[in-house]
């Protein structure tokens, strides 16, 4: 059986991999930052390209493909740590509205407009929202929501569903938080605000299990290229009149780092291949989301460990793919959420 990428998807890959690397450069990145930590012009010149829209259905601007391109451009996004919102309006929001509730797509395909989803209370699991809906009126906090300080709306848990609610919607207030790394997140306070309601909540699990291995996703191109970083330097530090990376001890962390980026790849494009099929991907992403947290974490301390005092250097790149893996590690929940919910899985899984 054949795996390997079509030559379309090919070439996809590398279209996105040239526009990321011509703007994501370290002069670039320290300009997004200083400012609202989000590169809006990147995003809309990504969806002039059609690659926004990729999965999304061609009567609302996409182009009518699937999972695995989206799987693509996430990889490269991780690989190059762009500060776009490709995640939550690729990997979740859209797909979710394509299905649910298409008249919420316009401008979406076309950079426009960027819906999030707000899934973080203030404390417990995203499975088990506590924002409660009163005649579908929304009241409760959320946190951590990516992208939140650019989003024109946001898809929103609660206990009896999923909503969907404008940004600018009287009782909608939205405050910039300062998380992990450079990209602010939001938290969003709704107050008796008027939403509508799109999904119950039995559509929650299928709507993490696509953010969890969006999430994988990213993490396998943070840590491939973290890990290319990191191999790049032990070769050419030299101690003792020797390069660091014929010590037995660096070789073993840098192998140990390598594998654990294979798996993260692996696992993170075995659930994408779920999705793209049609199929419950809810061990997979789960066993992905692990293997993303859990392995993404051990990738990122090795490479820095290996590079000593220089990995910590804000002018030097390898900060960013750390900061980046700590942020994806607990979105949506870390390692023992991830494990926990595989475990109810399998649980409730027929022998």
């Amino acid at each position: 059986m054949d795996f390997s990428l079509t030559p379309d998807q090919e070439e996809l890959r590398g279209l996105v991999a040239r526009v990321l690397s011509d703007r994501c450069t370290m002069e670039r990145l320290k300009e997004v930052e200083s400012g609202s930590g989000v590169d809006l012009d990147l995003w809309r010149e990504l969806a002039d390209l059609g690659i926004v829209g990729i999965a999304l259905p061609e009567a609302d601007g996409g182009a009518g493909l699937g999972w695995t391109e989206v799987a693509i451009v996430l990889e490269e996004v991780g690989r190059h740590v762009a500060p776009v919102p490709a995640l939550p309006v690729m990997a979740m929001a859209g797909p979710f509205l394509a299905e649910h509730a298409p008249q919420h797509l316009a401008g979406l395909a076309s950079g426009e407009r960027i819906v999030t989803v707000a899934l973080h209370d203030l404390v417990g699991d995203v499975h088990s929202p506590s924002l409660t809906a009163t005649g579908g009126a929304l009241d409760g906090v959320k946190t951590n929501v990516l992208f939140g300080t650019v989003a024109d709306a946001f898809i929103v848990s609660a206990t009896d569903g999923l909503y969907y609610i404008e940004a600018s919607a009287p009782g909608v207030t939205v405050e910039r938080q300062d998380a992990t790394d450079s990209i602010p997140d939001a938290k969003v306070t709704f107050s008796g605000a008027a939403a509508e309601r799109i999904a119950g909540p039995e559509a929650l699990d299928r709507l993490i299990q696509s953010g969890w291995t969006g999430q994988s996703l990213l993490m396998s191109g943070v840590t491939n290229k973290a890990v290319a970083i990191m191999a790049d330097y032990v070769k050419e530090r030299v101690q003792f009149d020797r390069q660091i990376a014929t010590f037995q001890a660096v070789a073993q962390r840098a192998a140990d780092a390598r594998i654990n980026s294979n798996a993260i790849e692996l696992t993170a494009w075995q659930a994408a291949v779920r999705l793209a099929d049609g199929l419950d991907a809810g061990p997979h992403s789960a066993t992905a989301k692990y293997w993303a947290s859990e392995g993404g974490a051990s990738v990122v301390r090795a490479c820095t460990h290996l590079h000593g005092g220089v990995g910590v250097d804000r002018d030097y790149p390898l900060h960013r793919y750390y900061l980046w893996a700590k942020k994806q590690e607990l979105q949506l929940g870390g390692t023992t959420p991830s494990l926990l919910q595989l475990g109810r899985i399998l649980a409730d899984t027929p022998a």
